[in-house]
């Protein structure tokens, strides 16, 4: 081997090392109570080049989540074993499952939309007030089987928030959001949150009986302030609310007490609660180790938790 080629070897093995290395593969948590205890490992059990998104639990307890560039949905079980579960995805991000069991989407290659995904494929939605979707983001889902969605906009300034009600029919909710992303109801179903990236609160409103969303109100400020980038939400069964931010994943209670942050070895884009009992915390990271695409690199952790997450619905 030639000298310059083993030297060039040399250092591109030491430099790769060292920029691995900088990243760790666990982080340790500090108390909050009745939130987490002190010690809890935040575990890497996943990685990935074709993105990561929508994590959510399934009947069983598995985590599923939407590889975007693969076009598949996979599944992670309680021993950390990793199946494909769906594929021909439309490029899925976000994830929920109503009521029926229904996998419902939303897919962010053109045409951008919502869909079920299973058990039947069915589109429910391509556009909102109008305009053609176009920077599809997040939904959940409620009892009655309505359907709400954030899309945050590329040709035009702003966000939106959209519906769709148990009977199929679209309607703009809200369109005064400036960066509308993760979005969530409280266990009883009576509140709904957004989290407005480039904004330091997290937003509040009251659901009504007709599904709109009313009485916006600043519901916790982000440790960090503005530009703290918040993601996605999730939420446990006492009411609390965690937020996927580049900080780590903040907590906060059922009246916008900030409680603490659960460290993450890398900034978090979404979060849920799973396994059989639905007390481990799953975060997914934003980068991976190793050659690849960085931009949809993905990094899937696990955590477990003293607080149990909502059991009355999915996520």
């Amino acid at each position: 081997m030639k000298p310059k080629l083993a030297f060039a070897i040399v250092c591109f093995i030491a430099g790769s090392a060292f920029l691995f290395s900088q990243t760790p593969k666990e982080t340790t948590a500090t108390a909050i109570p009745g939130v987490i205890a002190a010690g809890a490992k935040v575990q890497l059990i996943w990685q990935g080049f074709e993105g990561a998104d929508g994590i959510i639990n399934d009947a069983e307890g598995n985590l599923l989540f939407a590889e975007r560039k693969a076009n598949r949905v996979s599944k992670i079980d309680k021993n950390d074993k990793v199946t494909s579960l769906l594929a021909d995805t439309n490029e899925a991000g976000a994830l929920a499952i109503d009521s029926k069991g229904q996998i419902i989407d939303i897919e962010r290659k053109d045409p951008q939309r919502v869909r079920i995904l299973a058990p039947t494929r069915k589109v429910l939605a391509d556009s909102c007030d109008g305009k053609k979707l176009e920077g599809m983001r997040d939904l959940t889902v409620a009892k009655n089987g309505g359907v709400y969605f954030t899309d945050g906009r590329t040709s035009t300034k702003g966000s939106f928030i959209c519906y769709i009600d148990p009977k199929g029919k679209v309607s703009l909710l809200l369109g005064d959001v400036d960066g509308a992303n993760g979005i969530l109801f409280s266990p009883d179903e009576k509140t709904m949150y957004v989290s407005d990236s480039p904004n330091e609160y997290l937003l509040a409103y009251d659901v009504q009986p007709d599904g709109k969303l009313t009485n916006r109100r600043n519901f916790a400020r982000l440790e960090g302030g503005k530009r703290t980038g918040a993601d996605g939400l999730a939420i446990d069964g006492e009411g609390r609310l965690y937020v996927a931010s580049p900080t780590g994943v903040q907590v906060f209670d059922a009246k916008g007490k900030y409680l603490g942050t659960i460290p993450t070895p890398r900034p978090d884009t979404s979060l849920a609660f799973a396994g059989p009992d639905k007390k481990m915390l799953y975060i997914v990271g934003r980068g991976a180790d190793g050659p690849g695409d960085q931009d949809q690199a993905r990094s899937i952790y696990k955590v477990p938790m003293i607080a149990q997450g909502f059991k009355g619905r999915a996520k």
